[in-house]
């Protein structure tokens, strides 16, 4: 997987749990601090249960519930908030599986002369937030089991992220999570979030190995660093 690929977000962290239940209004057990999640990883996720907001874990890397191998071709890590209705694997769940993914930061990769940098960015006034998703339950052939998936919208970059990066995930502000969980699907809840209010620092090459998953991921890459 490419981490520069412009379609893609690949890493994020959740970080500050000991605030998620007073974040979300809803508890998702015992959580850890995570640096470093990465495709194919379980995450918790807030998803709509008729009227209640219920936390899942499920694995990042989405899985059309029509797909008969779950291991074949490349895993939906990411969906383009401008063709979500046209895609055969969205058009549907963007109306009936929308999801709140908790995070508290996410990396992106600036790429110069050869060499990927990686960058942390962040909220400055809210330590926890939700990226939008989608998300499906694929159903296991040989177990049965149904294994809930999810991936992660992106939009163009604001003016912050785009000095690395032409695309980042959707966040959602505060006032927009329940109607992105129980509204009618409406494409422009699905902007770029305000650069003023976001804050962005080079950090080390430890983060690019997604065995690397301690506070260290975070750590600022000396004299190189900015916000």
């Amino acid at each position: 997987m490419n981490a520069n690929n412009p379609a893609m977000c690949m890493r994020y962290t959740l970080t500050h749990t000991e605030d998620f239940v007073s974040t979300f209004g809803i508890s998702c057990g015992e959580l850890e601090d995570r640096y470093n999640i990465a495709p194919t990883q379980g995450a918790p996720v807030l998803i709509a249960e008729g009227d209640d907001v219920v936390c899942v874990s499920a694995r990042w890397g989405l899985i059309p519930a029509w797909k008969k191998n779950g291991e074949s071709g490349e895993w939906l890590t990411n969906a383009r908030s401008e063709t979500l209705s046209e895609k055969p694997a969205f058009r549907d769940l963007v109306q009936h599986s929308r999801c709140i993914i908790p995070a508290s930061g996410f990396y992106e990769w600036k790429k110069e002369r050869g060499v990927s940098y990686p960058f942390y960015i962040t909220l400055r006034s809210r330590p926890l937030f939700g990226f939008a998703g989608l998300c499906d339950w694929w159903t296991d052939p040989e177990s049965g089991q149904l294994k809930p998936t999810f991936t992660m919208i992106t939009c163009p970059s604001n003016m912050l992220v785009g000095r690395i990066h032409n695309r980042m995930p959707v966040i959602l502000p505060e006032e927009d999570e329940t109607r992105w969980l129980f509204g009618p699907y409406v494409p422009d809840i699905l902007q770029p979030y305000p650069e003023a209010r976001m804050a962005m620092v080079q950090v080390g090459q430890t983060v690019n190995n997604p065995r690397h998953e301690g506070a260290e991921c975070i750590t600022e890459a000396g004299k190189n660093a900015w916000w």
